[in-house]
């Protein structure tokens, strides 16, 4: 078992929110939000967020395929614009003035028409073997479409200790897509070991502490400035930071009473980060963090 000093088992334990950690590159007081925002009870099931302007960002919910524009001084909605009926939606980002919406299966929607009214350009249904695929996210440095399977194949392909971020050509959707991020749990681990960095801790029937890391993607995005992946894993409430390299830059262990079940996030132009959280019992909320450079 990873050896951890108290305090880190302490607050993976509780799930406190935490400032980063000595030796990350994270640009954000993750203990201090900037804003929080109550979401309408409409989007109790936010699953996927994007930015739009200054003061206003996009989101999806898993019932509906419906994009909602949120205004970012209120969090009410704005507009909404459904482009199809009943669907289990979980990932949505934009590239330049359109939008790409995601079913957890794999069929991407190519959205356009946001002045007259959200429209289906196209439809492709991702070669993926992945059936549940949570996140979207754009990387706009090389041009592709983020993809963020939550699911861990037993096909052979990978095994459990990998985790698979893919890329995706918006010009080519037809394409198989490409490998964008490969990450090793193991190599991780060890890696916010040697960093000083808490790991998510579970308790077992037996009361042994193990490491409770499983990160199952929920959400996809690129920071705006640096070269960082940042991943959000629902299940275990975590915020992933790593390079294009994979080299880990920080691992946040989300306080679960503000963000019970993070499923987007998103960067605004200026750098700020923002994270919505289903509601679990409250209102689902959308949460700001200031860019520190």
């Amino acid at each position: 078992m990873i050896r951890l000093s108290i305090l880190f088992v302490l607050v993976a334990c509780f799930g406190v929110s935490r400032q980063p950690s000595k030796g990350s590159d994270t640009p954000y007081n993750m203990a201090k939000p900037s804003a929080v925002l109550h979401l309408p009870m409409a989007l109790r099931e936010v699953s996927a967020l994007t930015d739009v302007d200054s003061v206003t960002v996009a989101c999806v919910e898993d019932e509906q395929a419906t994009v909602h524009f949120l205004s970012l001084h209120s969090g009410a909605i704005v507009s909404s614009f459904p482009f199809h009926g009943q669907a289990d939606m979980e990932g949505l980002t934009r590239v330049g003035g359109t939008f790409y919406a995601l079913r957890s299966d794999g069929l991407l929607y190519h959205l356009g028409g946001v002045d007259t009214g959200l429209s289906i350009l196209d439809t492709v249904h991702l070669q993926l073997a992945n059936s549940n695929i949570e996140g979207l996210g754009y990387d706009e440095k090389q041009h592709r479409i983020l993809v963020s399977p939550k699911d861990v194949l037993n096909d052979g392909s990978t095994t459990k200790d990998e985790r698979v971020v893919y890329g995706v050509d918006p010009e080519k959707l037809n394409a198989a897509p490409l490998v964008a991020l490969h990450l090793s749990m193991r190599v991780l681990s060890a890696a916010a070991e040697k960093k000083g960095i808490a790991l998510p801790m579970k308790r077992k029937k037996n009361g042994e502490l193990v490491s409770g890391f499983k990160l199952r993607y929920s959400s996809v995005a690129m920071h705006p400035f640096r070269d960082h992946y940042y991943l959000l894993s629902a299940v275990d409430r975590t915020l992933l930071v790593v390079d294009r390299m994979g080299e880990l830059v920080d691992l946040v262990l989300l306080d679960p009473a503000l963000l019970p079940k993070p499923e987007g996030i998103t960067f605004m132009a200026n750098g700020d980060m923002l994270l919505s959280s289903e509601g679990k019992g409250s209102a689902p909320v959308l949460v700001r963090y200031a860019y520190r450079p």
